[in-house]
């Protein structure tokens, strides 16, 4: 009995220890790393910053859901699970700017700079290299995936 005792405390002991470690636990860092997402013929790259959210972005991949425009100036898709959301938010944006609106568990492309900024707080996740407006008319299934690893002249 006391066996079984000691057994129960230690594990009472050490689960919290052991939750806050693997909450804490390294992930590996996605700054600088692309992604592509197409939408039929469009197709854009993607440059991740290091956040714990583009990190875990990055694990998910590849996504294919339907892509919805929002408000006239940005394009969002629905991920299948959340990404982590302890990271810094913000209502600031510019065109091509890559975010995650945790509540409605999106990501999405600014392709127009209709507003002053958000509706809703988001948490940047990276930037499009190129022109993000060419999202701008699309609706239909888009798939983001990451990019394979190119050469520093790319």
């Amino acid at each position: 009995m006391r066996r079984k005792y000691a057994a129960m405390v230690l594990l009472v002991c050490t689960l919290p220890v052991l939750l806050l470690c693997l909450n804490h636990a390294p992930t590996q860092n996605a700054a600088g790393r692309q992604l592509t997402l197409t939408a039929g013929d469009a197709e854009v790259v993607i440059t991740l910053n290091g956040s714990r959210a583009a990190a875990a972005l990055v694990r998910m991949l590849p996504v294919e859901a339907t892509l919805v425009r929002r408000n006239y100036f940005a394009q969002s898709m629905v991920l299948p699970t959340p990404l982590p959301d302890a990271e810094p938010v913000t209502r600031s944006y510019a065109v091509g700017d890559f975010v995650y609106w945790p509540d409605g568990q999106n990501v999405a492309v600014f392709y127009d700079d209709l507003f002053d900024q958000t509706s809703v707080p988001v948490i940047p996740l990276g930037k499009v290299k190129g022109d993000a407006a060419q999202l701008k008319e699309y609706t239909g299934t888009a798939r983001l995936a990451l990019r394979p690893e190119h050469s520093a002249a790319d």
